[in-house]
């Protein structure tokens, strides 16, 4: 069976919306709608799994420089509607295990998007955020993300400052799995590390370098594997809160089920 090879360049996003395709080309033919619903089956995969990175890394460093006292946190969004609970409410004793909960439904209009979740996130802290090796492992309790259900185990790990001084991030995801409100599913392992420019000064001139890759199965029951070729580029674009709109780089997704 010969194996499909897909190159995609990805120029502008949102985090939470599928990231438009500039080119792309199936060997020497025009790529097929089929093929086109899947890349973006697949890229909605990855933007629901970073849209909880990002919850969790600003939920997460809002609790360090708070103590981890719930009680005394201020939210960056008035119309928050879900509760966060600390098991360890003190920056000495860790683990800490960090429970955000959505109850049974928490709306909430961004940028004109309705996002509806619902369930937990769990989250087991190994030691204050900055502090390298520490570690953020996700958890997911019944948690449905605009009536998708989403499961696995993302890690995020400090890596401490690279030879660019910048702060890596190993953000690893373990039996991920999408099911979707038409019985539909599939699933997806992933290695992606994350270097932070980070300008204390200036946060709006931040950038994320990401590298890595990820595999799975999508809605057809096919196997597919998905590389960055060239590193994505994201720059901040909210200085309250942990979000990036990307810029550049380059994805190459295999599909090694699907033949021509």
């Amino acid at each position: 069976m010969k194996t499909t090879k897909k190159s995609w360049i990805y120029l502008a996003a949102s985090l939470a919306a599928i990231i438009g395709m500039q080119s792309c080309t199936k060997d020497t033919e025009i790529l097929s709608d089929t093929d086109i619903v899947l890349a973006q089956d697949e890229e909605y995969a990855d933007a629901l799994y970073d849209e909880i990175d990002n919850l969790v890394i600003t939920e997460t460093y809002t609790l360090d420089e708070n103590g981890y006292v719930t009680s005394s946190l201020k939210s960056a969004d008035e119309d928050v509607c879900y509760s966060v609970t600390v098991d360890h409410p003190d920056s000495t004793n860790f683990p800490k295990v960090i429970t955000i909960d959505f109850g049974d439904g928490c709306t909430i209009v961004v940028n004109g998007d309705t996002i509806t979740r619902s369930g937990q996130i769990l989250i087991t802290l190994t030691d204050r955020c900055f502090v390298a090796g520490a570690q953020r492992i996700v958890t997911f309790n019944n948690f449905y993300y605009n009536g998708t259900r989403i499961e696995g185990t993302r890690t995020i790990t400090n890596l401490g400052l690279n030879e660019q001084n910048r702060r890596e991030m190993r953000i690893m995801l373990q039996d991920g799995k999408l099911t979707f409100g038409d019985g539909k599913w599939m699933t997806r392992n992933a290695n992606h590390v994350r270097a932070w420019a980070h300008y204390p000064d200036a946060v709006l001139m931040d950038s994320l370098f990401i590298t890595g890759s990820a595999y799975g199965i999508n809605v057809l029951g096919e196997s597919y594997e998905r590389e960055i070729i060239e590193p994505i580029v994201k720059i901040r674009c909210a200085a309250y809160r942990w979000r990036w709109i990307t810029i550049s780089g380059t994805i190459q997704i295999t599909n090694s089920a699907r033949g021509t």
